[in-house]
């Protein structure tokens, strides 16, 4: 046989095969992994303080076998629909992921971006169990693993007044955050603008927008009280962000730490829930402090006016989802009865 270089590599590669079969079924995981975990949002927003938490969990049951290093505020250079490719391709192992930006992967993704999809944040726990293994099976066909969920605080609407029916909904000017959230809010007779986080103080301080759709605790963070005095509870959404890994790196790791993250993972999705309703009566207490006036249930006029006009968006979902879409929204309805 020609000695090349090729053929030095494949005699190397038949070497260890070798050894590892001669050595089976002794599998050694003693090199400690290292694991990114991507953030896009601000390390002390609710996203930063449960990968913290689920970080501290991992350490505790699994160890020197695992490092995970938290980077939050987007400092790897990706948002979410990045995360999820960055994630699959290995270029960092981990991220938490907010899911509604991934409809461009799988449309199943706008689930939690439907509006009015259930009353509350225990409802949408249920949620998130009816769907996690349509989700699962998203991931995994993408080379990840999903481990556990947070859900995004309710949105509601900060104005300068309150929203309650439909002369106040007319003509109004909000910001909306996706494409879905424009469409409802158009029927429902609004000017809606669609508006980057970023972007959203300029148009606020120079009266480019009249509101903001966004939770109490989005609005705690943007110091909403310099712009608008009111604040309406809706429930219209609570979105759901995705703790997902590499499904190369979270095989490296031994049986024994696999099932021990399995169990923190358990915990952290526990945490995550507890933290964002806890979030909700925060973000209420900050803004009554600053002259805000809560309007803390929906109120029915202008609810009814948001739900009839969401009718259309969620026909349009299940007719790009199809069959698995229309299942999960046929259990979804059995929750409220």
């Amino acid at each position: 046989m020609r000695i090349t270089r090729r053929n030095v590599l494949r005699l190397s590669a038949g070497m260890v095969a070798a050894s590892a079969v001669s050595a089976w079924p002794k599998i050694s995981y003693a090199t400690p992994q290292k694991w990114g975990l991507a953030d896009e949002y601000d390390p002390n927003s609710l996203t930063g303080m449960d990968c913290r938490h689920f970080i501290d969990e991992v350490k505790k049951r699994v160890g020197d076998e695992l490092e995970i290093t938290y980077h939050g505020g987007g400092t790897l250079g990706y948002k979410s629909v990045d995360q999820f490719s960055a994630v699959e391709d290995g270029l960092v192992e981990s991220a938490i992921t907010l899911t509604s930006q991934l409809s461009g992967i799988d449309p199943f993704f706008d689930l939690t971006s439907l509006p009015f999809l259930v009353p509350t944040l225990g409802d949408m726990r249920k949620v998130w169990k009816i769907a996690k293994p349509e989700i699962t099976k998203i991931f995994a066909a993408h080379n990840m693993v999903v481990l556990w969920a947070m859900p995004n605080a309710p949105s509601g609407i900060h104005a300068k007044m309150p929203i309650d029916g439909v002369e106040a909904l007319k003509g109004l000017r909000i910001r909306t955050y996706d494409a879905i959230g424009t469409k409802t809010f158009k029927t429902a007779g609004a000017s809606p603008l669609q508006i980057a986080w970023a972007d959203l103080v300029p148009q606020l301080s120079t009266g480019g927008v009249d509101a903001v759709l966004t939770s109490a605790d989005g609005g705690m963070r943007l110091s909403v009280w310099d712009y608008v005095n009111n604040f309406t509870a809706m429930n219209y959404v609570m979105a759901l962000f995705m703790m997902h890994v590499n499904k190369d790196a979270w095989d490296k790791l031994s049986p024994k730490a696999r099932k021990a993250i399995e169990e923190a993972s358990e915990l952290a999705d526990d945490y995550a829930w507890k933290t964002t309703a806890e979030s909700v009566e925060k973000g209420y207490q900050a803004m009554e402090a600053h002259g805000m006036k809560i309007t803390r249930e929906p109120p029915a006029e202008a609810f009814k006016v948001l739900s009839e006009a969401a009718k259309p968006v969620k026909e349009e979902w299940v007719k790009k989802v199809g069959d698995r879409g229309k299942k999960v929204l046929d259990e979804i309805a059995k929750i409220s009865g």
